[in-house]
């Protein structure tokens, strides 16, 4: 069980483990509710209590029974009352789908339909990610929970009760995995968990990572301090610090093991101008696998992309223009996934691809068409070279046989060119926004025959 410590916020979490190999796992019944505590004010009735705050004005005959209340009518001011959360009444918490990529569905007594951004989610519903697929959803406190690809979080309560304005927040994470934003609350009362089939995860405000595959679960700190324990019982676990995190399985928790420091990308991965988004990451000696995530904005609400690579670096595919945003973490040896380093890029695809020459002949004369191609947004004229000698052979300064710039169209024809050995290359002059750049293909070696 997981309890935090630091800035009056706690996290709860419990491992349950199979008896031994190949018997089924024990899950004991779900422990009841604790109380709410009511401090009796003055002219308090548990009539009007009941009229008030409870679902039957007639509760209150439960709540006289429980506390052995001997005057209903007259209660003393400071005494406390301790009354079943499900005899309350409660208001809904409205809650929103803020983000949504790829095949994202929600779920109502069993019917899935395709989420949209803006819809109004509430108690029963499930939120539901396929693969490569992305979701935010937030609540009017700006508390918010963002989903990962195959991942199917239901909403098992959203409300909040009146008896002391206390929001009432639990999820059923029934897989995959989920970030968390809660947004700090002072209301002792008030609930915010993740359960899990294996867990509960309580929290009155913080921002923090916990991920469970099979049978081990792990916690990594980002900020304040989290204690740990394994069970269904809170014990006295020292508090695990920020930059710090353990696993838990089989009924044990590891002692704390330091956070991987946040990657480095490679400077080059800012600017994205060629055929595919690429990134290459520096190389962490702690590393066993590296996770990138790509957003369409600078808090990673709107994740649409993500890969876990055990390279330094990760290919995206195409992607529109624009600026985007990339997460890296480091994964160690335990699974455990350190602190995030975010990087903003812009993509600009500025391609430039050449074609192999074509050799014909017409009449007496050999012609070379030479021939390339670019992609992108801007106006482009291209520079055509051609040096003598093989490629590998064309050094700094060596003036080329042929140099033809302000070329409009993405091929030449030479004629009658001699035998021997060439190299050549074309550089693309791009005009975008008032702005010159210019890309230079590589050297290619041509060799022709008498």
């Amino acid at each position: 069980m997981i309890k935090a410590a630091g800035a009056g916020l706690f996290f709860l979490t419990s491992v349950l483990c199979a008896a031994s190999a190949g018997a089924q796992t024990r899950v004991p019944a779900p422990a009841p509710e604790p109380h709410v505590v009511y401090a009796v004010k003055p002219g308090d009735t548990l009539i009007g209590l009941g009229r008030a705050y409870l679902n039957r004005t007639s509760d209150y005959r439960a709540v006289q029974k429980t506390n052995r209340v001997r005057q209903p009518r007259r209660m003393q001011a400071g005494s406390r009352l301790n009354i079943d959360p499900n005899l309350l009444k409660s208001t809904p918490i409205a809650a929103t789908l803020s983000a949504s990529s790829g095949a994202v569905f929600i779920e109502t007594n069993g019917q899935q339909v395709p989420a949209r951004i803006g819809a109004a989610l509430s108690e029963g519903q499930s939120v539901i990610t396929g693969p490569n697929a992305f979701a935010t959803f937030e609540m009017e406190d700006g508390s918010r929970i963002t989903l990962p690809s195959n991942t199917h979080v239901r909403i098992a309560k959203l409300r909040q009760v009146l008896i002391n304005n206390a929001p009432q927040r639990i999820f059923q994470l029934e897989q995959g995995r989920s970030a968390i934003s809660a947004t700090p609350t002072q209301n002792p009362a008030a609930k915010f968990e993740v359960h899990t089939p294996v867990s509960v995860s309580a929290v009155r405000g913080t921002e923090f990572r916990v991920s469970f595959s099979q049978g081990q679960a792990h916690t990594e700190v980002l900020a304040g301090a989290v204690a740990v324990d394994a069970g269904v019982v809170v014990a006295r676990a020292p508090p695990v610090p920020a930059g710090f995190g353990v696993s838990a399985a089989q009924g044990a928790v590891t002692a704390p093991v330091k956070l991987s420091p946040a990657p480095k990308l490679d400077t080059r991965g800012q600017n994205q101008s060629d055929k595919t988004v690429h990134f290459a990451v520096e190389s962490a000696a702690s590393a066993s696998a590296y996770r990138l995530q790509l957003s369409r904005d600078a808090g990673f609400i709107g994740v649409f992309a993500e890969a876990t690579t055990t390279a330094p670096a990760a290919d995206f595919g195409e992607l529109a223009n624009g600026t985007y945003f990339v997460r890296l973490t480091v994964l160690d040896a335990n699974g455990l996934e350190g602190f995030p380093a975010d990087y903003s890029f812009d993509r600009d695809l500025d391609t430039l691809e050449t074609a192999a020459p074509v050799d014909s002949r017409e009449g007496e004369h050999r012609k070379f068409l030479f021939r390339w191609s670019s992609a992108g947004d801007g106006v482009r004229n291209y520079r055509f070279q051609l040096f003598p000698g093989p490629a590998d052979k064309i050094g700094e300064g060596k003036a080329p046989v042929v140099d033809q710039p302000g070329l409009t169209e993405p091929q030449l024809t030479l004629t009658d060119l001699p035998a021997g050995a060439y190299a050549w290359r074309v550089t693309a002059v791009r005009f975008k926004n008032g702005t010159v750049t210019e890309k230079v293909g590589p050297l290619q070696t041509l060799q022709i025959g008498k």
